[in-house]
């Protein structure tokens, strides 16, 4: 019999459900981590100080742990197709190829980032509480609509996506794998692009030593080149780079399902 390869909406549901409540005990045991860093780190200066929190606590903190477990979910997310024993279960299961890595895709981005929301929201909600009726201090409100957070928001839904395909990509350690990959990437293209850029505009470099009459020019004839540069990173940042890494490890999970 041949595999089915229309995508069923029922049936994506199913498996959907099914990918939410695969890890539960694990999401909770997280969930409850968060929780315990939050209310100590919220809840303890305002018994010590007795003061109302004058800065946002929730622009640094909120962020820092949407990062961080989303990365690292998102490198879990196809941790069982490289072990012998769970990769033969995964690929077997009546669904098609894009119906699993579309769920998987589903549940590291929106589906993390509702819960996520959520949660923090009725943590700082808790905190506002508590303060109130034992502590008689203040706490800033979280307001996931502000501009901040959505900057967040945005920047790991472009982000997650590398760490969705290193979790295809390598074996084991997928997310220490990817996080180092990405430093070592930095540096390599750091230092490629100083060296071209210092033989590109050598010229540059000796107006700058001889302190000549071209040297205004030069520094124009920059900032515009850098102000084009900047705006090309930019596009390929918040266009180009999350569908990229969506499709490549869509093949890739492919791959390795044949």
């Amino acid at each position: 019999m041949k595999p089915n390869r229309i995508f069923n909406f029922n049936r994506f549901l199913l498996l959907l459900r099914n990918d939410l409540f695969r890890n539960y005990r694990t999401l909770l045991i997280g969930a409850g981590t968060v929780a315990a860093i939050y209310f100590v780190a919220t809840l303890t200066p305002m018994i010590f100080s007795r003061e109302n929190i004058g800065y946002d606590f929730n622009t640094g903190f909120f962020p820092t742990v949407l990062y961080i477990c989303g990365f690292l979910l998102s490198a879990a997310a196809f941790g069982e197709i490289h072990h012998t024993q769970k990769n033969t279960a995964f690929f077997m299961l009546p669904a098609t190829t894009f119906e699993k890595f579309t769920s998987r895709l589903l549940l590291t981005t929106i589906g993390y980032l509702v819960i996520s929301v959520v949660f923090y929201f009725i943590l700082n909600m808790l905190s506002l509480l508590l303060s109130a009726l034992f502590i008689n201090s203040g706490f800033p409100v979280f307001n996931p609509f502000s501009e901040d957070m959505l900057m967040a928001i945005a920047i790991y839904l472009i982000t997650q996506s590398i760490f969705l395909f290193g979790s295809i990509f390598f074996k084991n350690h997928a997310f220490m794998k990817t996080g180092l990959s990405l430093f070592g990437l930095s540096v390599v293209i750091g230092i490629f692009a100083s060296i071209v850029f210092r033989i590109v505009y050598h010229d540059f470099f000796d107006h700058m030593r001889f302190m000549d009459n071209y040297m205004a020019s030069d520094f124009i004839y920059l900032e515009n080149f850098g102000e084009t540069l900047l705006s090309i990173v930019k596009h390929i940042f918040w266009f180009v780079l999350a569908p990229y890494f969506w499709i490549v490890a869509y093949f890739r999970l492919s791959e390795k399902e044949v």
